[in-house]
């Protein structure tokens, strides 16, 4: 697997005890990414609970990745606090905010996970060529082919204090998408 960088952050130069974000449909790529070059510090990958995340937790640990189970119908925010207490140890999270759909959507996990842990959150995108285009998943995933390139490119890391109000934390939801939009864009340009 050849290794596209780009940003700021190249991979895997990101902050210890920070958050990754990336679009569920991209996934695939970057955990593809990880396993051809295992990042130095721990990553905690979250992973929902219904059957299909069975199998994508048993995969993931069988990669090496530590696995902490949870989703928006099933103990999201248990399993956010559990990895709120391992990104203070020097973890570093990877959450998809449209994980269970819809896709492209960031929800609220990602950007309550980096505030209440005050830690970073840097937007991911990852794109590969060739790939399985997945145009019957929800999250339109694309998944790398032997002897492709994988490009990775991350954002500008984002803060987030205390919210005030629910307004305050859908602007922190839409900063997230725009800048989770513009990574993902500048990991498909890489490769053409």
């Amino acid at each position: 697997v050849e290794i596209v960088g780009a940003g700021n952050y190249r991979w895997p130069d990101v902050p210890k005890g920070s958050v990754l974000a990336i679009w569920h449909g991209s996934a695939p790529s970057l955990l593809a990414a990880f396993t051809a070059r295992r990042p130095s510090m721990p990553l905690k990958l979250m992973v929902s609970c219904d059957p299909r995340g069975d199998c994508v937790a048993l995969f993931c640990r069988w990669l090496g990745f530590e696995i902490v189970r949870g989703d928006a119908e099933h103990g999201g925010w248990r399993a956010l606090i559990e990895i709120a207490n391992e990104v203070h140890k020097g973890a570093v999270a990877l959450i998809s905010p449209d994980g269970g759909g819809p896709p492209f959507v960031a929800r609220v996990g990602a950007v309550a996970l980096a505030s209440a842990a005050g830690v970073p959150l840097i937007p991911v995108g990852a794109h590969c060529r060739p790939s399985v285009f997945e145009r019957h998943k929800w999250d339109d995933a694309r998944n790398p082919l032997p002897y492709g390139r994988i490009a990775v490119a991350c954002g500008e890391p984002l803060t987030f204090p205390s919210f005030e109000d629910a307004a305050s934390l859908e602007r922190a939801c839409q900063q997230l998408h725009d800048a989770l939009d513009r990574a993902a864009e500048e990991a498909r340009s890489a490769l053409t």
